[in-house]
């Protein structure tokens, strides 16, 4: 049986803020921002461990010259290898959450961002312990 393709969100609120100069590389700088109902005095850490993956792969020049591919192009052409990469940690592709692709032009690299999960039985590790927004934005 196959399974049903995972799409590729689109980005919302995006802008682009220029370029900034770090460590002597010029680099393109975007805001991207979302809409939450919860504030962060309100996040309970209720629900399982969530964690975000992020998977760096290079630009081949010449096919993309040729045929631009879509972002969910890019996607399915790498979901197999994402996940045996997870599975590899113990982890599980969430299908709930939408990955996200960012193109780097200047080091001819995209990212593919994912939501993963523990499989039953795995534990995680220290660097990977659950925190509350309100953890993570004031620190532990």
């Amino acid at each position: 049986m196959r399974k049903k393709a995972r799409d590729v969100a689109k980005f919302g609120g995006t802008d682009k803020l220029g370029n900034v100069v770090l460590h002597g590389y010029d680099h393109e700088a975007s805001s991207i921002e979302t809409q939450s109902k919860t504030n962060l005095e309100q996040d309970r850490g209720e629900g399982g461990a969530a964690i975000i993956r992020c998977f760096t792969f290079g630009v081949n020049p010449k096919a993309f010259q040729e045929a631009r591919p879509t972002q969910q192009d890019l996607f399915n052409a790498h979901v197999k290898g994402v996940e045996v990469m997870l599975w590899r940690d113990g982890m599980t592709l969430m299908i709930d959450v939408q990955p996200r692709i960012l193109f780097d032009q200047k080091s001819m690299t995209y990212k593919i961002f994912v939501g993963a999960r523990p499989m039953k039985g795995h534990l995680l590790t220290r660097m990977q312990v659950p925190q509350t927004l309100k953890q993570i934005v004031h620190g532990s």
